[in-house]
This record gives C-alpha cells, structure tokens and sequence, in this order.
C-alpha cells in the first residue's frame, strides 16, 4: 500500500504543509490549513527508487527531506509573487 508522506514547517510565522501522493505523484500545499493547490511533483524529486518496494529508514528520511526541500522552495517563490 502506498502511503502520503507529510512535512511541514513553520516559516516567517505561517504553518505550511506539503503531503506527496505516490500513488499520484503530486503533491498537496496547505498553509494554515486551507489547501494552496495540487501539484504534479517534479519528476526528479524522489527519482525512480519509489517503485523498488520496501524503503529503508535511510529512504524514508531522504524522502521527507525531498518534500521538504520542495515545501521550502514553494513557499519562497509563492512570497516572491505576493
């Protein structure tokens, strides 16, 4: 079964969280919890190891770390057009 991974982070005192559909491969933008939009992840972002099965711990931190990235990089482009 496929999971949503979550992340979320408090920046500039706003609570933004970002949820990643594998079995979708989109991604979820909420901030403050009103959802911000649904986006088709980038291709590269968590690379083919996805489909390999079971993931390791090593996995599982690489793809919070990815989604947070990717939370992190929304969020200062969607400021920049406000």
């Amino acid at each position: 079964m496929k999971t949503i991974v979550r992340t979320g982070s408090h920046i500039e005192g706003i609570h933004w969280i970002a949820e990643y559909l594998e079995t979708t491969h989109e991604i979820r933008v909420l901030r403050e919890g009103a959802e911000v939009g649904i986006y088709d992840a980038p291709p590269t972002l968590f690379g083919e190891e996805a489909d390999t099965g079971s993931k390791s711990v090593a996995e599982h931190r690489a793809l919070d770390a990815a989604l947070r990235a990717y939370l992190m990089r929304f969020v200062a482009d969607h400021d920049a057009e406000e």
